[in-house]
């Protein structure tokens, strides 16, 4: 297939879930539990607790939302009301983030500063805002010293923000967690043949698929492991991205393996192959031992027979939000990521700007309507991983080299002793208030790689600008409208 003919491909779904479908087709995500908007509003209670969690035939300690290692999955629409109550049945406080989300971080909504200690429970109603992009979003636990504890034994699950219509071909979900475990288990599989770390797919340790021969469906993916960055890769098969982190993208070129830090989704078209049977693998997850080792660890198998079927034609692109690069910048930040090492974990001690968090700390404030270039520069020798709440963002420039525009981000790998520059727009009234950003690798976060950052309203506006701002919010995101004409970066 020619590259021209790829990115003819790629308009069919990008994302595929906004297009317009001529029947509803198949949505598997694999999951034990899932749970659906009625009416515009999805209510639902989460207990998290810990207990025994069965991975395969393994049964190791961890912690799940309502029993359910793999995590429930919640559907739900632009404009929906998430109406969920958290009981903490853990040891230890807890709380939930809602990553991806531009909704409000004020009161019960998607504040990761709220604490709910043990025995507790709160309410959290979370209004999805009607321009959250359709797409593929996770929820988490996120109390500063517990996150990457309680995520790695499981407080993790999926949300999926679904368009009018069911997606025009089969879509699949894959949730990706692991387990590490850095003493010996006692159980040589996990200590010698899994090199101490257990990963999963679905909550299972080998996940099967079908697809018939010329079949095209759409494969969402999500990295809700804690620290680990994984390389996913399928035998005999290219995969093409329509979504990242939950906004639609547009690329010309298929990819062989997807690079996906902590925390990333893609959403990506595959196109079968050949009758025959493919491995979906981790790639560099090294496992076996001795003549047995291989550097590539199998989670899932694609079975593609049956009769063949015509590829699925193309459709209309998905609505990308406005390029940033040619918008007025209204202020200039450096960010800058270093680390003391230890020997001892609990000595380690991760910095943003020289400072570890303080939870009663505002470290950056940015007034409503700006547009602005952050350069987050990495000065160790480690990776890590730049994430904001409440915002979407543009990659611009890697070590000083120009980004194409294929679309936002909330989740950006930050190579070591290098740096990345992002377009931040910080323009819905919407993300008024106290939020975070921090490395998304959440050993670091736990050793303080976190900060907090206020966004406030320079000139509380009149009920008549803030409707007019609201209007041209939405003309912006919804049509694409010229930054001159909506006039937004001076707003």
């Amino acid at each position: 297939m020619t590259r021209q003919s790829h990115f003819l491909r790629g308009l069919i779904l990008a994302l595929a879930v906004l297009l317009p479908a001529s029947a509803s087709r198949a949505q598997n995500t694999g999951a034990s539990t899932e749970v659906f908007s009625t009416g515009g509003v999805l209510s639902t209670t989460l207990v998290a607790a810990e207990g025994k969690v069965r991975i395969g035939d393994f049964q190791v300690d961890g912690a799940t939302y309502n029993g359910d290692y793999a995590g429930p999955v919640l559907h739900v629409h632009p404009g929906d009301l998430m109406r969920i109550r958290l009981v903490n049945h853990l040891s230890q406080p807890t709380n939930l983030h809602f990553h991806g989300m531009r909704s409000s971080p004020l009161g019960n909504g998607d504040n990761a500063h709220i604490i709910v200690p043990p025995n507790g429970s709160l309410d959290y109603e979370v209004r999805i805002p009607v321009t959250q992009p359709v797409g593929l979003y996770w929820y988490h636990a996120h109390v500063h010293h517990f996150a990457e504890h309680q995520t790695m034994g499981g407080l993790t699950g999926t949300i999926i923000v679904e368009g009018p219509v069911p997606p025009p071909v089969t879509a699949r979900l894959f949730v990706l967690k692991d387990m590490v475990f850095e003493d010996d288990t006692g159980n040589a599989e996990i200590d010698d043949t899994l090199h101490g770390i257990v990963q999963s797919v679905n909550g299972r340790l080998i996940t099967s698929e079908a697809m018939r021969p010329g079949e095209t469906q759409l494969w969402r993916f999500s990295n809700q492991s804690a620290d680990r960055f994984l390389h996913i890769a399928l035998s005999g098969h290219t995969f093409h991205i329509v979504g990242e982190d939950g906004e639609p993208q547009v690329r010309t070129d298929p990819v062989d393996e997807l690079i996906m830090p902590p925390g990333a989704r893609f959403d990506v078209l595959v196109d079968s192959g050949d009758a025959g049977r493919y491995a979906l693998l981790v790639k560099n997850l090294m496992t076996g031992t001795g003549p047995a080792r291989v550097l590539d660890r199998v989670i899932g198998c694609l079975d593609v027979a049956g009769e063949p079927v015509t590829p699925a034609a193309a459709m209309t692109v998905a609505r990308l939000p406005p390029d940033l690069r040619t918008a007025k910048i209204d202020q200039t930040r450096t960010i800058i990521f270093t680390q003391i090492a230890a020997a001892n974990q609990a000595d380690l001690r991760f910095y943003i700007n020289g400072k570890i968090f303080a939870a009663d700390r505002i470290d950056v404030r940015v007034p409503l309507g700006n547009i602005e270039e952050w350069t987050i520069r990495n000065d160790t020798d480690d990776l890590h991983v730049f994430h904001i709440h409440q915002i979407g963002f543009q990659l611009v420039e890697v070590n000083g080299k120009p980004v194409p525009f294929t679309g936002y981000l909330d989740n950006v790998q930050v190579p070591a002793r290098g740096e990345v520059k992002l377009r931040m727009p910080f323009l819905d009234p919407l993300i008024l208030g106290r939020f975070m950003f921090h490395c998304h690798v959440l050993l670091h976060e736990d050793h303080g790689m976190m900060a907090n950052i206020e966004i406030y309203d320079p000139a509380p506006p009149t009920l008549s600008a803030r409707l007019n701002r609201l209007y041209l919010h939405v003309l912006w995101w919804w049509h694409g409208v010229p930054w001159s004409l909506c006039g937004l970066a001076d707003t």
